[in-house]
């Protein structure tokens, strides 16, 4: 009774080792991320299997005593090597495969530049990409970061849903489907946009050492950092710190220059106006390459706009009204944009409302000076107007004076009148300028060029209003564009060209008779002749 206990159990030892074996084998050859766990599996199988050959040692020296067992020793290490060889050319197709692109313009292979920023890795990047399982572009990105993933082995990737996963939309602070965040240790890049350039130049900001610094200018009333009150910007400045950058505050006035270390300065809101030398200091910023960001309210310009006049930038001294705000539960006073110029700021946009409570608009002079370029960005609806600002206080000045007096709550009229300029009307603009090369830099290295970009509004960005729909994408996006450094990459996007086969109607036709007639009836007139030669035989 006891042998046959010791002989039932080595028997399904055998038994569980050797299926261990297989799901280990198999695991380690399809996984990419966790092949070790199938090694671990392998190992614990093989050690089950001579656990149970020690438990039946017996009846093994008795089978392989026997002819017939020798003999099916030779045919089984036969079928054993086969199988080893078929999962050892599993692994090696996983590991290192390899694709053909034969599409045209290689819609399906990634940018040079690219592909030299994945082989440079050193470290491991993980993207998590949170789309819904059913959203809209969630196979596009798949099939883009397929591609990073087979460009580099440091390269992974997870989808996650943000709606069965809340805690990690949460822990990445994801606000938006469709968003992708490229992890490197402890630090952290999104994209709103998972294209190739967007992805490729989080990666390139990922990777760099160090961070780089973003000022705001100080001195003149500005709102705080660090307050928590609605109107200020802390949760702007925290916004911009998780994108590695660096937050310092700019006091202009006692400086001889931006630092040099600036990639990018903000103006955002003063209510006193920049002092001369405080203009020209910003002058010779730009002209040097570098980035300005102003958010201007309607009711001061902080005396820059003739000096952004000289920049192409036209600061009209209106407030604007919407009344296509209030289908979004919103005031007229809280304009709505619903149209986008082309830029690499707003691109990522489409589809998405922005908000900028109490702004101005902002528009580009009809022809610009010499060396300039620029796009309007964020238009608002045709719904909205512009209207003179000092006169539409000083209308609601009289109303509160009249309820007072009266005792009767007052109601403005909000309707454009025939002085007001009828929308679409701008509320933000990009102007790129070329300024002068360095001093001591080569004679073939092109000039520096200036990146400004200004907003007719501050409270889009606030405490307030910065969670409010796209608001955060633009002011990130705006930041990240002005502070882009010079070997992130621009790659145009590949055209997908429909070319068609034409056929002449005898090449259809022989396209059609040849392989669904002619070759299935001459197999089978073979296969006839075959088998009926074979029963004459006989």
């Amino acid at each position: 009774m006891e042998g046959v206990k010791h002989k039932t159990a080595a028997k399904l030892l055998a038994l569980l080792g050797l299926l261990a074996m297989a799901i280990g084998g198999l695991y380690y050859a399809v996984s990419l991320l966790h092949d070790k766990w199938g090694l671990a599996v392998v190992a614990a199988g093989l050690l089950l299997l001579l656990a149970g050959a020690a438990l039946g040692r017996r009846e093994l020296a008795e089978f392989f005593s026997r002819r017939s067992a020798r003999l099916g020793l030779g045919s089984g290490a036969a079928i054993l090597a086969v199988l080893a060889l078929v999962v050892f050319l599993g692994a090696l197709s996983g590991r290192h495969h390899l694709r053909w692109d034969l599409s045209q313009g290689r819609q399906h292979t990634l940018a040079a530049q690219t592909i030299k920023v994945l082989q440079g890795l050193r470290a491991p990047v993980k993207a998590y990409a949170f789309f819904r399982e059913t959203q809209a572009g969630r196979r596009e990105a798949g099939d883009e970061l397929a591609k990073y993933a087979y460009a580099s082995r440091n390269f992974t990737y997870q989808f996650v849903d943000p709606d069965r996963e809340p805690g990690m939309a949460k822990r990445f602070d994801v606000r938006a489907y469709g968003t992708v965040v490229l992890v490197a240790g402890k630090k952290e890049e999104r994209v709103s946009l998972p294209e190739e350039q967007a992805l490729t130049n989080a990666l390139i900001r990922l990777t760099r050492k160090g961070s780089k610094t973003v000022y705001f200018l100080s001195g003149h009333g500005e709102p705080s950092l660090d307050g928590a009150g609605k109107e200020d910007l802390s949760q702007f400045k925290k916004a911009i710190e998780q994108n590695n950058y660096k937050v310092k505050s700019l006091l202009l006035a006692t400086s001889k220059q931006v630092p040099p270390d600036a990639s990018l300065v903000i103006i955002a809101g003063p209510r006193k106006p920049l002092l001369g030398q405080e203009k020209e200091r910003l002058a010779a910023y730009l002209n040097q390459g570098g980035g300005l960001l102003v958010l201007l309210n309607p009711d001061r310009d902080a005396g820059l706009k003739d000096w952004l006049a000289q920049r192409g930038v036209v600061l009209a001294e209106d407030l604007v009204l919407d009344n296509a705000a209030t289908l979004a539960n919103m005031s007229p006073l809280v304009p709505v944009a619903v149209q986008y110029g082309f830029h690499e700021i707003t691109q990522p946009l489409e589809g998405v409302f922005c908000f900028f409570p109490e702004a101005r608009s902002v528009s580009l002079q009809a022809k610009l000076p010499q060396g300039l370029t620029g796009i309007e960005l964020v238009k608002t609806s045709s719904a909205s107007w512009a209207t003179d600002y000092k006169a539409f206080i000083k209308k609601y000045e009289e109303l509160a004076v009249r309820e007072k007096q009266t005792g009767q709550q007052q109601t403005i009229e909000l309707k454009p009148g025939p002085q007001d300029k009828r929308g679409p009307l701008s509320l933000g603009v990009v102007v790129t300028l070329t300024g002068p090369a360095a001093k001591g830099a080569p004679a073939d290295k092109p000039p520096a060029r200036g990146r400004l970009v200004v907003y007719g509004d501050t409270e889009f960005a606030n405490n307030s209003f910065l969670d409010l729909m796209g608001n955060r994408d633009l002011a990130l996006n705006s930041v990240s564009w002005l502070a882009e450094e010079e070997d992130l990459v621009s790659i145009r996007a590949r055209q997908r060209t429909n070319q068609p086969l034409m056929l002449q109607p005898t090449q259809a036709a022989l396209a059609f008779w040849l392989p669904v007639v002619v070759w299935p009836l001459a197999l089978a007139v073979l296969g006839t002749i075959v088998v009926i030669r074979r029963r004459r035989s006989l």
